[in-house]
């Protein structure tokens, strides 16, 4: 393949990101860009262009998934936002009513206008204020007796 046809499939793969996003297909975008950036300074035949296109878009690949695995884990989350995807989470510390006894550990609160699995190891009656402490396998609120 020549520079313009390499430069055409990296726009492709490039525009392509746009409706697909994702950040990957850049990648190949990029790897298309330095093989036909290679085919100015290097005569191969199409099998081999094709193979240190599948290498460059590897190494390619790996450096995004370090630089975005970086930039993931210095992004600070904002405030209100701790719990997005724990809708449970967003339970703990917060006071609620027992609608049933606790038998073998096991009862269930009022939480606003539903009913949530509550896991307790004090053997409370129905009707006792108990504060959720924690989460049990994201649906079992861990509660305990208010003080």
């Amino acid at each position: 393949m020549t520079l313009l046809q390499w430069m055409l499939v990296g726009l492709i793969f490039v525009f392509l990101e746009l409706f697909m996003p994702g950040v990957y297909l850049v990648w190949f975008g990029l790897s298309a860009f330095v093989m036909g950036g290679s085919t100015l300074f290097i005569e191969m035949p199409l099998t081999d262009q094709l193979v240190w296109f599948a290498f460059v878009s590897a190494i390619f690949a790996v450096i995004g998934w370090r630089v975005y695995g970086r930039v993931i884990k210095e992004t600070k989350v904002p405030v209100g936002y701790e719990h997005l995807n724990d809708p449970a989470a967003t339970h703990v510390g917060r006071v609620y009513p027992l609608t049933e006894d606790v038998v073998e550990g096991r009862a269930k609160v009022k939480v606003g206008d539903t009913v949530w699995l509550a896991a307790c190891d004090a053997p409370l009656k129905a009707g006792t204020a108990v504060v959720v402490t924690g989460v049990e396998n994201g649906v079992i609120l861990k509660v305990k007796k208010t003080d």
